[in-house]
C-alpha cells in the first residue's frame, strides 16, 4: 500500500552486463505530491525530490521502484525501506518525477 503521509524512495533498475553487476541504484528521495491518478488501471504517482539533481544512468530501461519506511515485511520494518510500487518512468521535469504503475496499486493516508 502507497501511503500518501511517508516518505518514498525511487530505485531505478542499474545498468550492468548481467544479474551479478546490475542492481537497483537509488534515484533520491522525497514525498507524493497530490493524489496519485488512475486512468484505464494505470495509476501516475508523481514524486517531488529533495535535492534537484535527479541520477537517471540507466538510459536504455525506464523500471522504477517505489519504496516507503515502513513497509519492509521484517520484524525490523520501522527503520527499513520496503517496495510498495512497481512501474515505469514517465517523465523528469525538475525535481517532480512521475511515474507509472501498471499493476494494481492501493492508496493510503
Amino acid at each position: 500500500m502507497i501511503r500518501l503521509s511517508k516518505p518514498v524512495k525511487l530505485l531505478e533498475w542499474g545498468e550492468g552486463t548481467n544479474t551479478t553487476n546490475q542492481r537497483w541504484i537509488e534515484m533520491g528521495t522525497g514525498t507524493i505530491v497530490g493524489k496519485p491518478k488512475t486512468v484505464s488501471g494505470i495509476t501516475t504517482v508523481v514524486v517531488e525530490l529533495n535535492s534537484s539533481d535527479v541520477k537517471k544512468t540507466n538510459a536504455s530501461d525506464d523500471t522504477i521502484k517505489i519504496a516507503q519506511v515502513g513497509e519492509a515485511m521484517t520484524p525490523l520494518s520501522e527503520v527499513l525501506w520496503g517496495e510498495v510500487g512497481y512501474g515505469r518512468l514517465k517523465s523528469i521535469s525538475g525535481k517532480n518525477v512521475e511515474v507509472e504503475l501498471k499493476v494494481a496499486v492501493k492508496v493510503g493516508r
